[in-house]
């Protein structure tokens, strides 16, 4: 799976602290362990990394399996965290992590949306959150598939599983926060000029939010 290792190497030149590159890895182990999304066998990777020391996964991630870890069920651990924080789990986390799916080849393209949105609920109890992972990895999923930028927007905008979302990202201001809708609308942003990378990282400052996402589209590119 040539293509899985692409979008994580993208990823991590996108990524100023590491967090995100190793969470996107261990997606990818697991799809290539299992040939799916097997949300079990993942969350039980995500685990033994939080059990290990994982480190800049977001403090969402963070209570969730600090919960999990104490015996709480995942399902049980999210809701509460979601309501620990009064709704506010609209992070980015998954639109990081998730765009490997887009590199597996036995998930076809129609599925991916459902699938990006069912792991970011692993630890994101918040729709958009779901929504901003289904994008990113749609836009991966067309531009591994050879599409041109633009074409690959078009396409998530039409797509019925996207449209709705992409209609959101777009109507977001330029701003650097890490909130999901957010961190895609800049990533888009600067994918639509020059220097890509270099733009969003000056954008971002020291907030590893939308250079990350610039990182995975950039590794998509071509086969």
């Amino acid at each position: 799976m040539i293509s899985l290792d692409k979008i994580v190497e993208g990823l991590r030149k996108g990524d100023g602290i590491g967090g995100p590159t190793m969470l996107a890895g261990i997606v990818a182990d697991s799809l290539k362990a299992r040939c799916c999304l097997d949300v079990e066998d993942l969350s039980s990777r995500y685990l033994a990394w939080w059990r290990e020391g994982s480190f800049d996964t977001g403090p969402i991630f963070s209570l969730v399996f600090s919960r999990v870890d104490g015996g709480m069920r995942l399902a049980a651990a999210v809701r509460e965290v979601d309501e620990l924080v009064g709704g506010q789990t609209a992070g980015c986390g998954p639109a990081h992590r998730s765009a490997p799916l887009a590199a597996c080849p036995f998930i076809p393209s129609y599925q991916l949306p459902d699938l990006a949105r069912e792991e970011a609920r692993i630890t994101h109890w918040h729709p958009h959150a779901g929504d901003a992972a289904a994008i990113v990895v749609m836009l991966c999923r067309h531009l591994l598939e050879g599409q041109s930028w633009t074409k690959a927007k078009e396409l998530v905008g039409q797509r019925s599983e996207t449209k709705n979302a992409y209609e959101a990202v777009m109507s977001r201001p330029l701003t650097d926060t890490g909130y999901s809708l957010d961190a895609v609308r800049a990533a888009l942003h600067f994918m639509d000029g020059d220097d890509a990378l270099a733009q969003a990282r000056k954008f971002a400052g020291g907030a590893n939010y939308c250079p990350v996402i610039v990182g995975a589209l950039i590794g998509s590119f071509g086969r």
